[in-house]
C-alpha cells in the first residue's frame, strides 16, 4: 500500500511535484510552483502527495 507525503521546508527540493510533467522543458513550472509552495508552508499551508508514481495530491489550509 502506498503512502502519502507531506512536503515540508525540509524535504521539499527532494520530492517530486507529482502535478507537474516531468519533461525538462517544464522545469521553471516546477521551480515556481515549489517556491508557491514554500511561501505557503510558512502560512500552515499542507501539501500532501502520495509516494507513488501518478498525479495524486492534496492541497489545502484550515480555516
Amino acid at each position: 500500500m502506498n503512502e502519502y507525503i507531506n512536503l515540508t521546508l525540509e524535504n521539499i527540493e527532494k520530492e517530486h511535484l507529482c502535478c507537474a510533467i516531468g519533461d525538462p522543458k517544464h522545469q521553471v513550472g516546477v521551480d515556481n510552483k515549489k517556491e508557491w509552495i514554500k511561501s505557503k508552508l510558512k502560512d500552515v499551508h499542507v501539501f500532501r502527495k502520495l509516494n507513488a508514481r501518478g498525479k495524486i495530491f492534496i492541497e489545502y489550509e484550515p480555516i
